[in-house]
């Protein structure tokens, strides 16, 4: 991609929408049980490419956006290096794999992400994602997570973006018990797409405290802790939970409230009104 291409910001439309408080809903397989490596930056987009579907669609639509509806979703500056960058993103969505496992039919899905993508001019991108993923975005009547598009986009670290979605998908009866995430470190290490070759102790320096307590910071009706199993002295489960969850009276700041979700087979424009 030819950074001359974007190396004015000329022709933006201003006038775009929030779409931070749209809803992402995906199934619950491409969250627990895919293996990729996207960045925090790769992430968002995908986010911000998914909550574009609408719940009766049956087919993947062409996305259509803009450099400049991304950066500022992003928060970045209005420059051609950044709008040159997004567009690199979306070329590596393109090239980047997902493997998807099904313990069901006992099948691993190999694919990608972002199947083309057209960049005009003045900015306008048309984005397709890859038909592959079409079990796992539409038409999901059950075994599905869903979650704002503020709360990804504000997230620095992909470990914390993919904690997140892992600790969303726990809350599988909407607060009204404390969501656990359960695994072993190997487990959760593949489902953070850690480093394969860390140790507990790394992986909890490393990777898995820096995004909860992130997390902690940043999303208002999560608060992260964690238990540890032990076997003599080595870490083989960890419990992590959301204290937030269930609401007991004067447990927390009452001024800040659950973060509400939608009827994803009812809402028909996906966005929190």
């Amino acid at each position: 991609m030819a950074n001359y291409l974007f190396n004015k910001d000329r022709n933006f439309n201003d006038d775009v929408d929030d779409q931070s408080y749209y809803y992402v809903v995906s199934h619950n397989d491409l969250i627990t049980k895919s293996s990729h490596d996207l960045t925090a930056r790769e992430l968002k987009i995908m986010d911000f490419v998914i909550s574009k579907i609408k719940p009766d669609d049956r087919d993947f639509n062409i996305i259509n956006t803009s450099l400049y509806q991304l950066g500022k979703l992003f928060g970045y500056k209005r420059n051609g290096k950044n709008y040159s960058d997004l567009a690199k993103a979306i070329g590596t969505l393109r090239k980047k794999e997902v493997l998807i496992l099904d313990e069901q039919e006992r099948t691993i899905t190999q694919t990608g992400w972002v199947e083309s993508a057209k960049y005009h001019e003045n900015g306008q991108v048309e984005i397709r994602l890859s038909s592959d993923l079409a079990p796992y975005l539409l038409q999901l009547k059950s075994d599905y997570t869903q979650y704002r598009l503020f709360d990804t986009v504000q997230l620095d670290s992909k470990y914390s973006i993919r904690l997140y979605k892992l600790m969303r998908e726990a809350n599988k009866d909407k607060g009204k018990t404390c969501p656990t995430l359960q695994a072993s470190p190997k487990e959760l290490i593949k489902m953070m797409g850690a480093p394969k070759s860390y140790s507990f102790g790394q992986f909890n320096q490393n990777v898995l405290q820096p995004a909860m307590d992130e997390i902690n910071l940043k999303i208002d009706d999560m608060d992260l802790d964690m238990h540890k199993g032990t076997r003599g002295r080595k870490v083989v489960h960890l419990e992590i939970y959301n204290r937030f969850y269930p609401r007991k009276p004067k447990s927390h700041d009452e001024t800040i409230e659950p973060v509400p979700m939608i009827d994803w087979t009812e809402d028909k424009k996906n966005i929190l009104l």
